[in-house]
């Protein structure tokens, strides 16, 4: 474990882990190094006939964030957001190659050309936006917490996590920018959620942040009925989408046309109520969430 303002950087992703970036913004170092793809000598946007060209999208994602992405007992990677990306992949006519690798490395891999567009819950933020270009949302939701079931009482609100000891999958995510700013005293795990959830058990620790859907899928896959989300904690309303590089509005466009006709078709819903038992397809009542911020 590693407290939460250390400067390391966790080298590992733990299975249910916060969904965030290597940076905020994705960045590792100097922007002028970024390979740009998807851009013909003249500085046109090519990507989408790169794709079709080359006869697949290659996409990174983590495969070790359950229900979103992640390999099942036959060590097939699958998930929700993996799901989703096959679809649209078989829609557009082209295969869907995956290139699994450490979160935090991601949207670096991005920006370095490595892959086509990233698939693993990430939240739209103004910090990405400057960086990187996103499909329409496809996913919304927001944080909450899992707390010992007789200490429910002491959350009312995301509010009541000031000052109380809480659990993170990853120093880099919107979970533990938050948990900064609303002042509560955050670890990062990289040891699996169920040291997480044990750890909370013990009262080493008082809560564990990340997404309500994923929260309650952990709970699902962990026989202790002590343990329960408190639903009452709300906070950081997300809207997920699949970012790529900056300017690549060719491969947008088609993947927002595709999208469209998943959500009017009820593909997305399907799929959601499928990993999440719920549908996040549709935009979450804001008016008791608390903001990233803190406020």
């Amino acid at each position: 474990m590693k407290k939460f303002l250390s400067v390391l950087f966790i080298s590992t992703i733990v299975l249910l882990a916060a969904c965030g970036t290597a940076d905020e913004d994705g960045s590792q170092g100097d922007t002028s190094e970024v390979e740009e793809t998807g851009e013909s000598a003249n500085g046109e946007d090519t990507l989408w006939q790169d794709v079709q060209e080359a006869g697949k999208l290659v996409v990174g994602t983590s495969g070790t964030y359950a229900p979103v992405t992640y390999h099942d007992e036959n060590n097939e990677l699958t998930g929700f957001d993996v799901e989703m990306m096959r679809e649209i992949g078989e829609r557009l006519g082209v295969e869907v190659e995956f290139s699994t690798m450490d979160f935090d490395g991601i949207l670096p891999a991005l920006r370095n050309g490595q892959i086509d567009i990233a698939s693993n819950d990430f939240a739209i933020t103004e910090e990405r936006e400057e960086i990187f270009t996103f499909t329409e949302p496809y996913k919304f939701s927001y944080g909450s917490v899992i707390v010992r079931s007789d200490d429910m009482g002491n959350f009312e609100s995301a509010y009541d996590l000031e000052g109380v000891p809480v659990a993170l999958g990853s120093l880099t995510s919107n979970y533990a920018i938050f948990a900064e700013n609303i002042g509560a005293d955050g670890t990062a795990y990289d040891g699996g959620v169920d040291a997480i959830l044990r750890d909370i058990i013990n009262e080493n620790q008082d809560a564990y942040l990340n997404d309500v859907l994923v929260l309650h899928r952990t709970l699902e896959g962990f026989d202790d009925d002590s343990l329960a989300v408190a639903e009452q904690v709300k906070f950081h309303a997300t809207e997920s989408a699949f970012p790529m590089l900056k300017g690549n509005n060719s491969l947008k466009e088609v993947i927002d046309e595709v999208l469209q006709e998943m959500k009017e078709d009820g593909t997305v819903a399907e799929l959601s109520q499928e990993f999440f038992g719920a549908d996040a397809s549709e935009p979450v009542d804001q008016d008791e969430v608390v903001s990233l911020e803190g406020n």
